[in-house]
């Protein structure tokens, strides 16, 4: 595919090729130079969840519903702590 620079020099990626890359903004990129051809390559992402010292943990970014999700489960097991009710 032919594409062009826009006037700060950056190259312009074309949507058909975004999308079947699941390019978006949030997505990281590595740039690179090999024969005189600009290479650019997807930059796999770290898997969210990490085990440490026998912990599963979440590393990854939260959206708000599912931090609100998290908050509400967070006070159905305090609740259920101190007051020695049921989750449901």
């Amino acid at each position: 595919m032919i594409t062009t620079l826009d006037k700060f020099g950056r190259v312009i990626i074309p949507k058909k090729l975004r999308e079947n890359l699941g390019i978006s903004t949030e997505t990281t990129l590595n740039i690179s130079e090999e024969d005189k051809k600009i290479v650019i390559e997807l930059v796999k992402e770290k898997a969210p969840i990490v085990n440490r010292d026998g912990l599963l943990v979440f590393t990854g970014k939260l959206d708000k519903k599912r931090s609100d999700l998290l908050k509400s489960d967070r006070n159905k097991r305090m609740r259920k702590l101190l007051t020695h009710e049921e989750l449901g």
